[in-house]
């Protein structure tokens, strides 16, 4: 419930507004580099920041892009998703799954280091995202 009274205020106040201006300033108007930009945005901010909270942040900042520039917001929405909801997997510390596999492991005797979970992370997250948001891109755009 916090995280939405925060959002709110941010709303009230312009920032919302404002970081939806940056982001479409970066994008030129052009829809596929405001898809690229929110997704890879989404995919690197989510490796350290929990989605929920995240993408909850970010709705309202694809609302006001899309109002900015007049555009249907549903690519972006699902660029958002994707970014958000596959990034996690690129940290041991991205999503709750991760942190509570290493704390498992760890119990086990299985000490898993960030480099150590990154060289699976990595690839695994890059070809998961490039697959949705190829797959997105084409599917869903307008």
């Amino acid at each position: 419930m916090d995280c939405f009274i925060v959002i709110e205020g941010i709303t009230e106040v312009g920032i919302i507004q404002d970081l939806a201006d940056i982001i479409a300033t970066f994008g030129s108007g052009n829809l596929f580099l405001l898809y690229t930009i929110i997704v890879w945005g989404s995919v690197i901010i989510s490796a350290f920041v929990d989605n929920i909270p995240y993408v909850a942040t970010m709705l309202p900042v694809v609302k006001g892009i899309t109002a900015t520039l007049g555009i249907e917001p549903y690519v972006l929405y699902f660029g958002l998703l994707t970014g958000a909801t596959l990034g996690g997997n690129l940290t041991p510390i991205g999503a709750s799954a991760n942190i509570t596999a290493v704390g498992i492991l760890r119990k086990n005797g299985e000490p898993v280091t960030f480099a150590d979970f990154m060289k699976i992370g990595v690839p695994f997250t890059l070809t998961a995202v490039l697959v949705g948001y190829l797959f997105t891109w084409f599917v869903w755009r307008p």
